[in-house]
């Protein structure tokens, strides 16, 4: 029988040796194939067509053999070993790397070290992941051959972008220090004592500027920089009283004793005018500057100033006028009216307050108010007049719980307390009129403006159309070419101001339907919603719920808390 057997040959593959033997069992391919199964080179990859081509050549060589005669031996190269090859990817963005391994069969490995060769040979050169690289050749060399093992190996860096400059201040102002009132050694809170924090000295630094960062910069996988975007800057402002530290830019400084306020991007510091209570005996206060009444504004006396005034009792009968914010630790209180007999728009209330800032009380009943900002009244707020050109609140710094019953309310945008109106149906107008005046108002001028220009362009298509119809002649021509160049310029002017319109009725419709009424526990009969001609009110108690506008309609939507 012909001996078959398998050799290592010079290339570190695997050879079929045949040693041709007239007679006995013939060589089959099942036969090699058992053979090499047996063997220790069962991972390498088998040639098949040089198994049939032996097999060919075989038989040639033993057809003319006599019986047990020896032929010439057969060597073919049957099994070889493949070593792993590897692909890199780089993807369209160039801020990662991967790369694709075909394990091998029999032949060689790649390492960590052969896979970031390969990837910096198809020009990634930065951002690799050293355990990646090693986890990479691991899952190859266990995996059976020929088998795709990839893995991102490199990531680029992005480019992060600097930090904005920041003002932080250094002190609380009047109204801040109130809302977090002195505490007593019990534990009770003395909302009389407003303390020395809110008055500064001279020298006494009161704001802070944090600089930009310029960012840290990136990179791709190709080592392309990415250049950070600095932060934006912003310049400290030194408002009335204060002036930049001569020793570092970014401290603002008192130059006066007063009160500190903030403003855009810096502070001032108001002149300060400190009394205990306002009474006949101290008389009313008109001052240019800031007020700070430690105790009560009794009844008939005015306070006016130009800048904040902060009580820390009530303000009982009278009038207070503010250049700046209002904040009043007690209440604001006026006489009681019959609000139910007499139209609330007709009732003159006894305390007044007027305030061009932000307005803070934690009780308001019987009171006319006017406020350019925002107003906040934390537990009660009772038939009164408001107007208030910011948002209205009922209730704590962090949740709308206060009680809103009755009274005149002109909002700019939205309103909210935890139970708005009550169960004896008093009548709460909460109106909307304060923007939606001014944006009507907005309006009529557009409409004006379109309609002269509309006369306009008519009557020089008129004009120009007579011309037209005169003989020709130097001076008609001339007047024709000046008629038709105005008519131009108006009919121009009417299509940016029809443009104008129609920027307009969007700017409105998206303010209307951004206006709310929010009661966060109850929602009474009796609460009219009025937003221009839209009037409409509630007629039945609801939960919590939200009063919005849209399609022309008022809507009340339960508020789902989660």
């Amino acid at each position: 029988m012909t001996q078959l057997s398998l050799i290592v040959n010079n290339k570190n593959n695997v050879d079929l040796l045949l040693k041709p033997i007239k007679d006995g069992d013939a060589i089959t391919e099942a036969s090699i194939f058992e053979l090499i199964e047996k063997s220790e080179y069962t991972r390498l990859h088998t040639n098949i067509a040089n198994i049939k081509n032996s097999i060919a050549e075989l038989n040639d060589v033993l057809k003319p053999l006599q019986s047990g005669k020896f032929g010439r031996e057969i060597t073919y190269q049957v099994l070889e070993r493949i070593d792993a090859t590897i692909s890199v990817s780089i993807e369209h963005d160039v801020m990662a790397a991967s790369a694709e391994i075909t394990a091998s069969q029999g032949g060689k490995n790649l390492s960590a070290k052969a896979i970031l060769e390969a990837a910096q040979a198809s020009g990634v050169k930065k951002g690799f992941s050293k355990e990646n690289l090693v986890k990479l050749a691991q899952l190859a060399a266990k995996e059976k051959p020929l088998t795709l093992v990839s893995l991102q190996i490199a990531m680029g860096k992005l480019a992060i972008k600097g930090k904005d400059a920041v003002i932080n201040p250094l002190v609380e102002s009047a109204q801040s220090r109130i809302l977090r009132p002195k505490t007593r050694d019990d534990e009770s809170v003395d909302m009389r004592d407003l303390g020395d924090i809110i008055c500064v000295r001279v020298g006494d630094p009161l704001a802070e500027k944090i600089p930009l960062t310029l960012g840290e910069n990136g990179y791709t996988v190709t080592a392309t920089p990415l250049i950070a975007e600095p932060g934006n800057d912003v310049a400290l402002v030194s408002g009335n009283g204060t002036e930049i530290s001569s020793t570092n830019k970014n401290i603002l400084v008192s130059k006066r004793v007063g009160l500190p306020k903030m403003i855009p991007n810096g502070m001032e510091v108001d002149e300060v005018y400190r009394v205990k209570n306002v009474t006949v005996g101290s008389g009313n206060i008109n001052f240019t500057g800031s007020v700070i009444v430690e105790g009560d504004v009794n009844e008939g006396m005015k306070v006016i100033a130009s800048g904040d005034v902060t009580v820390g009792g009530f303000v009982e009968s009278a009038m207070i006028e503010s250049g700046g914010d209002v904040t009043i630790s007690g209440g604001i209180i006026g006489h009681k009216h019959d609000v139910e007999t007499t139209k609330i728009t007709d009732v003159k209330m006894s305390v007044s307050v007027n305030s061009k800032g932000n307005l803070y009380a934690k009780y308001c009943q019987y009171a006319q108010i006017n406020c350019s900002k925002n107003m906040r009244i934390e537990k009660q707020l009772l038939h009164s007049l408001i107007s208030v050109n910011g948002d209205l609140k009922v209730g704590s710094e962090e949740y709308s719980n206060g009680i809103l019953i009755g009274g005149y309310i002109k909002a700019g945008k939205h309103v909210s307390a935890g139970s708005v109106g009550a169960t004896a149906g008093s009548n709460t107008i909460i109106s909307f009129e304060n923007i939606i005046n001014k944006l009507n108002d907005k309006m009529q001028d557009i409409e004006s403006r379109i309609q002269f220009e509309n006369d306009k362009t008519t009557e020089l298509k008129i004009a120009s159309d007579k011309l037209k119809k005169l003989p020709k002649s130097p001076a008609n021509t001339e007047m024709l070419s000046k008629v038709i160049s105005t008519y131009q310029f108006h009919a121009k002017r009417m299509g940016e101001v029809l443009f104008e319109k129609e920027a307009h009725e969007s700017t409105m419709q998206t303010y209307m339907e951004s206006v709310s009424i929010e009661a966060t526990d109850k929602l009474y009969n009796g609460v009219q919603f009025i937003l221009g001609n839209i009037n409409d009110r509630t007629r039945k108690e609801y939960g919590p719920s939200k009063m919005t506008y849209k399609d022309r309609k008022i809507h009340i939507n339960p508020i789902v808390n989660s």
